[in-house]
């Protein structure tokens, strides 16, 4: 494979253990971030829970829907879009059940709170340009993140290279600075917005 071929012949299941034996391409990786299906949807919440279970952590109700609203979105999700959409829910579920309890106003810092709990947890990245938040990739493996945008579509995709582990062995060796985590971005055109 290429890393110039589409990102659905090339997105590969993220709970897979070898992610790196999915590959036969010099160990370069690029998977969209927001083509998730429901069934990895429900597998990366089922594993997001097991992670927290594991290390005593609380996987709660909220923190799981800000998680499922950031891999159902189609693009990178702001925190004030978020919340609207989890006020949406609350408000949808109370006007069912009756409980109007359910329909409380979500407060900014509870929504900061929980994705700053997915962020510490591995699940997501926050795109610095966007002020936004996109699925991780490969959740709970420690990389520096390589993001992809593409200034036309908005299409975001993940990129991973051996060669960035070079970087940060350099950086380490050269400046003694040891990168704990990162996100690095570059915007551009994508390959299909390059085409049209």
């Amino acid at each position: 494979m290429t890393a110039n071929q589409s990102d659905a012949s090339i997105h590969h299941d993220p709970a897979h253990a070898n992610y790196h034996d999915q590959f036969d391409h010099k160990d370069t990786h690029i998977h969209s971030v927001t083509a998730l299906s429901d069934s990895d949807i429900a597998e990366r919440i089922a594993t997001a829970n097991a992670h927290c279970t594991k290390q005593g952590v609380r996987f709660t109700l909220l923190r799981e829907r800000v998680y499922r609203l950031i891999l159902q979105a189609d693009k990178p999700i702001g925190a004030y879009d978020l919340m609207q959409q989890v006020q949406d829910e609350r408000t949808e579920q109370a006007r069912q059940t009756g409980d109007t309890s359910e329909a409380k106003r979500v407060a900014p810092p509870t929504v900061y709170r929980t994705l700053e709990f997915l962020l510490e947890q591995g699940f997501i990245h926050q795109l610095t340009s966007k002020n936004a938040y996109v699925p991780c990739c490969h959740p709970r493996h420690a990389h520096t993140a390589i993001f992809l945008l593409c200034k036309s579509c908005e299409a975001v995709q993940e990129f991973g290279d051996l060669s960035v582990s070079g970087l940060l062995a350099d950086i380490k060796q050269l400046a003694g600075f040891a990168v704990q985590d990162g996100v690095m971005e570059f915007q551009g055109l994508c390959a299909k917005c390059q085409v049209a």
